[in-house]
């Protein structure tokens, strides 16, 4: 059976699994959402935030010293390889979660989004990576697809400060995404690496959740937790953080960055998909157009930046 397995993997370049990957860590970020619709009913955003990765730390380990305690024991360095990923990749989190008390959801999403754009940009000024004109134009592409997926031509923009916020979270996400490119290739484990970044976002956390324990006297744990909200917390800890992040890492070992961040996107189709599915929410016609166009922007991104020699 795994040699039926590895020979029909065998079949694929190595470009193309990761594609497949990091398509299939999308669609765990999209359903990720409804996750934290149903968490939310009990949990307060920094109470799941420090739960989600609290969990995830706790199992990646507990996974990697069972299953590979040789590469547990000689793979300590990855613990200073993932500081700059898993920091921003904590940032981003904290940021996004402290401007959605004063912002909007969907605001909030469409911001977020603006790592598409920025990314080539900040790649090309701050890491002097090599700016492509059709990484631009497609970033542009799905960043307006993201605009009809979330109605904006029917919604009353308006500014606040955690607009400002989440427009840090799109930086900070931007910068994960580079730093994880870049440290893909010498991770020891991309599976520990992905403990160890989970590690220092959770250490980025750590500040707020003390604050609402000594400030404002809210316990650890809510005194009470339904199912659901247990379920979405396991869904956000063991498959978005622990599985979906690991792919990621995993992807970009063999990805650009542009790629990997149009790929990324794709996660706004999945949402709105399980949200259908699970929330009873509905697509009308433009957002459906909006799904075509991030997906066809993907696609472009994916063909354009494949090996030559494949």
């Amino acid at each position: 059976m795994r040699l039926r397995l590895q020979t029909f993997a065998n079949t694929f370049t190595p470009y193309q699994r990761a594609v497949a990957l990091l398509v299939f860590a999308a669609s765990i970020w999209g359903i990720s959402f409804t996750a934290i619709r149903w968490a939310l009913t009990d949990f307060t955003t920094t109470h799941l935030v420090f739960w989600r990765f609290l969990i995830a730390l706790v199992a990646g380990e507990l996974l990697q010293f069972l299953f590979q305690p040789k590469v547990y024991k000689r793979s300590g360095r990855d613990f200073r390889l993932a500081l700059f990923a898993g920091i921003a990749l904590g940032l981003s989190i904290v940021l996004q979660t402290q401007g959605l008390q004063t912002t909007t959801a969907t605001q909030s999403s469409f911001i977020t989004s603006l790592y598409v754009v920025m990314l080539p940009i900040v790649a090309g000024l701050f890491f002097r990576q090599r700016i492509k004109a059709h990484h631009i134009f497609l970033g542009l592409i799905a960043f307006s697809g993201m605009a009809l997926l979330l109605n904006l031509h029917q919604t009353d923009f308006q500014f606040h400060f955690g607009d400002l916020l989440t427009l840090g979270c799109a930086l900070a996400s931007t910068f994960h995404i580079i730093y994880v490119g870049a440290a893909a290739n010498q991770s020891t484990s991309n599976f520990r690496f992905n403990n160890f970044q989970t590690l220092w976002a959770l250490l980025m956390v750590t500040p707020f959740i003390a604050y609402e324990i000594f400030v404002n006297g809210l316990p650890l744990w809510p005194h009470v937790v339904h199912f659901k909200s247990v379920l979405g917390l396991l869904i956000l800890s063991l498959f978005a953080s622990l599985v979906a992040f690991y792919l990621q890492i995993k992807a970009q070992k063999v990805l650009p960055n542009t790629t990997s961040s149009l790929l990324c996107l794709l996660e706004a189709p999945y949402a709105f998909i399980f949200a259908a599915l699970l929330l009873d929410e509905s697509l009308n016609g433009v957002q459906l157009i909006g799904v075509l166009v991030i997906m066809t922007s993907s696609v472009a991104a994916v063909y354009i930046d494949r090996p030559k020699n494949r």
